[in-house]
C-alpha cells in the first residue's frame, strides 16, 4: 500500500510537471519528449521497485490518464473524417479536380507502398529472417493451435474474395456507418453527402449553400474540439510510456532484438525514402520532420493512426504548408489505405519469415528470389494494405490477407504470429509513426505539386 500511494504522489508531481511547463510556454514537442523521457524513467523505477501486485492496483490510475486521452482522440475519428472529406469535395473547384486529387493521392499510398514493400524485402533478405525462427515439428501444432483456428476464419486464398471483403464494410445504414470508429463507412457516407451537395448546388443554390455553412460551421466546432484534446497529449504519453516500460522492463529493449533493430531501421530507410521524394519538390527534410513531429509522437505513444487524425492533420496545415483540403482529404483516406509500416513492411517481414518456417516443416518452399515470387508478394501487400483500419493491432489482419494470398498455411501463420507476439506492440509504436509519416508525406507532395 505505500508503494501506490509513493508511486501515486509522484505521478501526480509529473503530471503537475507538465502542466507547469504548458503554463511556461515550453513548445508542446519539447513538453512531449519530456513525457516520454519521463515516462520511461517512472517505468523503469516502477518495474525495478514495485511489487507485481500493487503494480496491478497502480496500473488502474494510469490507464485512467491514457483512457482520458485515447478514447477523447477516437471521439473525433468520425466526425473529423466525415467533414474532413464532405467538406473538401464541396470546396474543390471543378469536377475533374476531384478525380485527379483522389487519383494523385492513391498513385501516391500504391506507390510509397511498393517501395516500402521492397524495402523490408531487401531487408529481410538482407538478414536472413528466413533464418531467424527455430521450431521442433513435433509441437508446432500445440504451438499454432489458437492461431491457426482464428487465421481459418479471417484468410481466404481467393483475391477476389479479398476484394469482395472490403466492400463487406460498406455500411447498409447511415447508423451503422458512423458506429464504432468504422472509417471506411464514415468515408463512403461522407463522399455520398459531398457529391449529392455537388451536384444540387445549381438546382438548389439557397439550400446547398445553407448545407455547406453548416457544414462549414460544424469544421470549426470540430476543430475547437480537437485542438482541446490535442493539448492532453503529454499527460496521455507519460501514463502510456509509463506502463509500457513497468509492464516489460528490460524485455521492452531486449527480446528478440535483432528483429526488433532491424524492422526499426527498415522504418528508418522508409522515412528516407518519403524525404528522398519530397526533396524533389523543394521541401526540406529537417523541416518536414520537424513539423510533423507532434503526430509523430502520439502515433507512437497511441500506436493509431486514426486516433492520431486530428493531429496529423494540424501539424500538416500548421506546421507543412499544406491546403487544408489535400490534409484533410489524404490523412482521412490514410487511416484506412497506404499504410507503409502496417501494409507493407510488416506483411513482407510475416511473408519472409513463414518461408523459413515452411522450410523446416518441410512443407512447399517459397522462393523468394524468383521474379514471379516477388511480383505476387508485392502485389499482395497492395490489396492487403487497402481497407485495414488505424487501430492498433491491424498490422497483423494485413499480414494474414497478405500471407493468405501468398499460399501459406494457416498452422504456419500461427508460427509466425507466435514469434513475434511478445514484441508486437513496441514494433508497432514504431509502424503507427511510419504510416503516419508516409500519409503526410502524400500530402505535402501533392499540395506542393499542386502550388
Amino acid at each position: 500500500m505505500t508503494s501506490i500511494l509513493i508511486c501515486l504522489v509522484i505521478f501526480i508531481g509529473l503530471l503537475g510537471l507538465l502542466k507547469y511547463l504548458s503554463h511556461r510556454r515550453v513548445k508542446f514537442h519539447f513538453r512531449n519528449l519530456i513525457a516520454i523521457s519521463l515516462g520511461v524513467l517512472f517505468g523503469w523505477a516502477i518495474f525495478k521497485w514495485v511489487p507485481e501486485n500493487s503494480y496491478r492496483e497502480l496500473v488502474y490510475y494510469f490507464k485512467t490518464i491514457s483512457n482520458l486521452y485515447i478514447r477523447g482522440l477516437k471521439l473525433m475519428i468520425v466526425p473529423i473524417v466525415f467533414i474532413s472529406i464532405s467538406y473538401t469535395l464541396v470546396r474543390i473547384k471543378g469536377e475533374e479536380n476531384i478525380g485527379k486529387r483522389f487519383r494523385q493521392i492513391i498513385t501516391y499510398f500504391v506507390l510509397s507502398v511498393l517501395g516500402a514493400g521492397a524495402i523490408a524485402l531487401i531487408m529481410a533478405k538482407s538478414f536472413h529472417f528466413e533464418k531467424l525462427i527455430t521450431i521442433d515439428p513435433s509441437i508446432t501444432s500445440n504451438i499454432a493451435k489458437g492461431y491457426s483456428q482464428r487465421i481459418d476464419a479471417l484468410s481466404d486464398a481467393s483475391i477476389g474474395k479479398v476484394v469482395y471483403g472490403l466492400t463487406q464494410k460498406i455500411p447498409t445504414s447511415i447508423f451503422e456507418g458512423f458506429s464504432d470508429n468504422n472509417i471506411v463507412g464514415t468515408l463512403v457516407i461522407a463522399l455520398l453527402v459531398g457529391l449529392a451537395i455537388r451536384k444540387m448546388r445549381k438546382r438548389k443554390p439557397e439550400e446547398m449553400t445553407r448545407a455547406i455553412n453548416g457544414l462549414s460551421s460544424l469544421q470549426v466546432i470540430i476543430n475547437s474540439m480537437t485542438t482541446y484534446i490535442i493539448k492532453w497529449t503529454p499527460y496521455g504519453v507519460l501514463a502510456l510510456m509509463t506502463m509500457a516500460v513497468a509492464e516489460n522492463g528490460p524485455t521492452l529493449f531486449g527480446y528478440l532484438l535483432q528483429f526488433v533493430g532491424i524492422a526499426y531501421l527498415t522504418m528508418m530507410l522508409i522515412f528516407v525514402m518519403h524525404l528522398v521524394i519530397l526533396s524533389f519538390r523543394g521541401v526540406k527534410p529537417w523541416e518536414q520532420l520537424k513539423g510533423m513531429f507532434p503526430a509523430l509522437i502520439t502515433g507512437f505513444s497511441t500506436q493509431s493512426s486514426g486516433a492520431t487524425l486530428p493531429v496529423t492533420i494540424k501539424s500538416l496545415e500548421e506546421n507543412c504548408d499544406v491546403d487544408a483540403e489535400t490534409a484533410s482529404l489524404t490523412s482521412s483516406l490514410g487511416t484506412t489505405m497506404g499504410m507503409n509500416a502496417c501494409g507493407a513492411m510488416w506483411p513482407v517481414f510475416m511473408i519472409v519469415l513463414a518461408v523459413g518456417v515452411n522450410n523446416q516443416m518441410g512443407l512447399v518452399s517459397i522462393d523468394l528470389t524468383s521474379a514471379a515470387t516477388i511480383i505476387s508478394m508485392l502485389l499482395a501487400v497492395v490489396i492487403s494494405s487497402f481497407g485495414i483500419a488505424g487501430l492498433p493491432g491491424t498490422a497483423s489482419f494485413a499480414a494474414i490477407t497478405a500471407m493468405t494470398i501468398m499460399g501459406v498455411s494457416p498452422q504456419v501463420m500461427g508460427v509466425v504470429l507466435t514469434f513475434v507476439l511478445s514484441i508486437d506492440s513496441l514494433i508497432d509504436m514504431g509502424r503507427t509513426a511510419t504510416n503516419i509519416f508516409g500519409v503526410s508525406s502524400a500530402a505535402t507532395f501533392i499540395s506542393r505539386s499542386k502550388k
